[in-house]
């Protein structure tokens, strides 16, 4: 595919006219006897033609190198731009399944206070259960505050906790035997 450029001449020489050079502008050759050309005219087009061949594919390498790096370019940058994408598509996803998850969880928790309390409803207020920390946790606060008071270690009250839980099995039920443990302690003194 040849592609005219200005200044180009063609290589097929048009009805009537007369044939000239490039570069300055005259005839090739006159003709010779009755309209015939010499040898020299047919070298000088060929060369012409040849000339103007090279300087288009020239131009067409050229042409190629400059769209194939367009092209590269092109490539890495949406390749870039793909990536970059992908990762702000993965962090969105993340951050929604992260709220979806608090949001569930926040949903069980309120779910679980609204059942206890239908389910307390019918319970009169002074018998409803309360929060009621660990037996150890209990345990060590009733020893801390009877070091605080500094009584004589004849007159410190011991509970023996394995007689209290031998007798109930459940921690409902070792929760409830400390808890008159403790209020008879605080009754003795």
């Amino acid at each position: 595919m040849l592609t005219r450029r200005p200044g180009a001449r063609s290589a097929v020489a048009r009805p009537g006219a007369e044939p000239s050079d490039a570069r300055d502008g005259g005839p090739l050759d006159a003709p010779v006897g009755g309209g015939r050309r010499g040898p020299g005219a047919h070298l000088d087009m060929k060369t012409h033609l040849e000339k103007n061949l090279e300087e288009e594919r020239q131009i067409l390498l050229q042409q190629q190198k400059i769209f194939r790096n367009r092209a590269r370019k092109y490539f890495v940058e949406s390749n870039r731009r793909k990536k970059y994408f992908e990762e702000k598509q993965k962090e969105r996803e993340e951050r929604e399944h992260q709220i979806r998850e608090q949001i569930l969880q926040q949903r069980k928790e309120k779910f679980e206070e609204v059942t206890e309390n239908f389910q307390r409803a019918h319970i009169p207020l002074s018998q409803r259960r309360r929060a009621v920390p660990p037996l150890e946790e209990a345990l060590k606060q009733i020893q801390d505050s009877n070091l605080k008071v500094n009584f004589p270690s004849s007159q410190r009250p011991t509970i023996n906790l394995s007689l209290h839980c031998s007798s109930g099995k459940t921690s409902w039920n070792r929760r409830r035997l400390f808890s008159k443990a403790l209020k008879k302690i605080r009754v003795n003194h």
